[in-house]
């Protein structure tokens, strides 16, 4: 947060000066504040050590733990933007870049373990693992460099790069590898596209129901990655899940194309 004085501009953190005075002016943040800014900011970098306890998990050989580490980084992705947000993180500390925090943290946690995942789990064929595991990272990397990433209402450019909710499905669903191929090459494609993806939070259309959905996907993962097991309902949730993506993607872009035809 920035305060002007008499056309001069002074940087503000918690309190500041007044040009030609002598008593200081405390702004509209208190150092209470500044303490909660810094505590979303510690929960949103937390996630960087849930991943590197995933990634340890998968260097071990435990897929499944890994999952519900992947999932608990999910989950703390999923909690720190609201509050971020709704305690208005950005101008209590203007000197920490809340969005660039997360992207890093996203970048680990959505894209690197769960390459690390693919190479070292029988997901995809093996000649193939090497260079789908290459194909990701660098479609990734470049998603995360958009500057158009998200619609003003709330909708991704391009799939974004979530690896880490689809390569831990495939891997409970286990479908043929040949299969498994197929789909992360098409999401790999659509990562740089302009199909848009919705956020569950953030798109309000059908947001209940999308929510729903989210939290029927994780109980879902976190029950068969705890029992280690097949149980029958729980994979069909796993493929209805998504499903539900793919019918908001299809409803936006005939809403769109109804909206030009009545032009």
């Amino acid at each position: 947060m920035e305060s002007h004085h008499n056309g001069l501009t002074t940087p503000s953190l918690g309190y500041q000066y007044c040009v030609n005075a002598v008593e200081p002016v405390t702004t509209e943040y208190t150092d209470r504040h500044i303490r909660a800014a810094w505590a979303v900011h510690a929960l949103t970098a937390s996630g960087v050590i849930v991943g590197f306890v995933g990634l340890n998990a998968v260097i071990d050989g435990h897929a499944r733990a890994a999952i519900l580490w992947l999932v608990a980084a999910l989950l703390l992705d999923g909690i720190d933007g609201p509050i971020a947000r709704k305690l208005d993180v950005r101008h209590r500390i203007p000197t920490l870049d809340g969005n660039s925090l997360d992207l890093i943290i996203d970048y680990f946690t959505c894209t690197i373990v769960p390459v690390a995942f693919l190479c070292k789990f029988d997901v995809l064929p093996p000649k193939t693992v090497g260079p789908l595991g290459f194909a990701i990272l660098f479609v990734s990397a470049l998603w995360m460099s958009r500057t158009d990433q998200e619609t003003p209402d709330g909708w991704f450019n391009g799939f974004p790069a979530e690896w880490n909710m689809i390569i831990p499905t495939l891997f409970l669903l286990h479908p043929n590898p040949w299969v498994s191929l197929a789909v992360c090459v098409v999401f790999c494609a659509l990562t740089l596209s302009r199909v848009e993806f919705p956020h569950p939070v953030s798109v309000r259309e059908h947001r209940a129901v999308s929510l729903t959905f989210m939290a029927a996907w994780l109980g879902s993962m976190i029950w068969l990655a705890i029992v280690q097991r097949d149980v029958t309902v729980a994979r069909v949730i796993l493929i209805i899940a998504p499903m539900w993506t793919v019918v908001q993607v299809v409803m936006r872009y005939r809403s769109r194309a109804q909206r030009l035809a009545q032009l």
